[in-house]
């Protein structure tokens, strides 16, 4: 299990990266978007990658700093969209879809800020 905890940051970029690449995909096929719309979208997906690919940096340098920022935002994010979907008037499947994603995102952004606060396991001291 604390293999899995030290792990965590690492998951969080990793799905951070595969998610909102995923996401890209399907804001440049979405031929109903407007060019705002379409620009917002992309800005959203920039950040998020941007900011795992310096969290990896980051923690190869051994500074949690920009994990943090990866982690504040991604709480954030979807704290602030996932209560609109929830709220908003989207379809039962879009809201599963998209709470799913919020979960997953969510779980492991608490997990990473755990592992950086819990110090080397005892395993990688051995």
């Amino acid at each position: 299990m604390t293999r899995l905890l030290s792990l965590m940051p690492w998951i969080l970029t990793s799905w951070t990266v595969f998610l909102w690449l995923s996401r890209l995909r399907n804001v440049l096929g979405a031929d109903d978007l407007t060019s705002t719309g379409r620009a917002w979208r992309i800005g959203v997906v920039v950040v998020f990658v941007v900011l795992a690919v310096v969290a990896a940096a980051g923690m190869i340098r051994r500074t949690m700093v920009p994990l943090m920022v990866l982690i504040v935002w991604t709480v954030s994010y979807w704290l602030v969209r996932g209560t609109g979907i929830l709220l908003g008037d989207w379809s039962v499947g879009f809201k599963v879809v998209h709470t799913v994603l919020m979960v997953v995102s969510l779980g492991l952004a608490i997990g990473a800020w755990i592992a950086s606060w819990s110090g080397p396991s005892e395993s990688a001291t051995r």
